[in-house]
């Protein structure tokens, strides 16, 4: 997904010459804590509350232009660096902006949030596994061959180094809710796995030996 695939239009464009009463208002109406501003029809940074609450009400946006945060994304670019910098600069809307440099809409972060969570498929059903592995071990195609020996596909896989141990962090989620015999097949083949959410037959092997210490206790 791309930034200008995600991004969404009628929000307000603020003017340096808009006051302080003007922009709080603009901002609680749209509940968020930055908005855009134009000079002519070009960006040149987002003013947040916090400045904004600084000056008098009827002082304009010109007198705190110093603290504006330069920063926005192109409409082009991969909707995960919107994600790189509403975390960087703490942000609550972000401008999508041209190869003019004219804010064409912005990024919220309900946005954001849906966006991620189509992109990990958070809505399809399916058991997530955690598995801990040295960089050097890494194979998308060992893991891939692994997971489909049991009739099952990998459907989203990330990663992330964990700086502690120098350990890769591999989430993946597979189409079925039930993956022991995956689990099982992963540490035959020396992967740690640290967690693992689905379906489990372990549940009802626990439920059956409930059952027979309550008949034994009857007894």
């Amino acid at each position: 997904m791309l930034a200008n695939e995600i991004a969404t239009k009628g929000f307000p464009m603020l003017r340096l010459e808009d006051t302080a009463s003007f922009v709080l208002q603009c901002m609680e109406d749209y509940e968020v804590q930055h908005l855009p501003i134009l000079k002519e029809e070009y960006f040149i940074g987002l003013v947040s509350k916090e400045s904004v609450l600084d000056i008098a009400l009827d002082q304009s946006m010109t007198i705190i232009a110093d603290s504006f945060v330069r920063v926005g994304i192109t409409g082009t670019a991969h909707f995960t660096k919107a994600l790189e910098l509403f975390s960087k600069h703490e942000l609550s809307l972000l401008p999508v902006l041209n190869d003019q440099q004219e804010c064409v809409g912005v990024i919220t972060q309900k946005n954001l949030n849906e966006s991620l969570s189509r992109f990990i498929g958070a809505a399809q059903n399916g058991a997530i596994i955690v598995l801990s592995i040295t960089p050097y071990q890494y194979s998308l195609a060992e893991m891939s061959r692994l997971v489909e020996t049991n009739n099952a596909q990998i459907v989203q896989l990330n990663t992330f180094f964990d700086e502690a141990t120098g350990a890769m962090i591999i989430t993946i989620k597979i189409n079925q809710e039930e993956a022991s015999a995956i689990i099982s097949t992963f540490q035959r083949y020396d992967y740690q796995v640290l967690h693992y959410f689905g379906k489990s037959p372990l549940h009802n092997d626990i439920e059956s030996h409930y059952h027979h210490l309550m008949n034994y206790l009857d007894v």
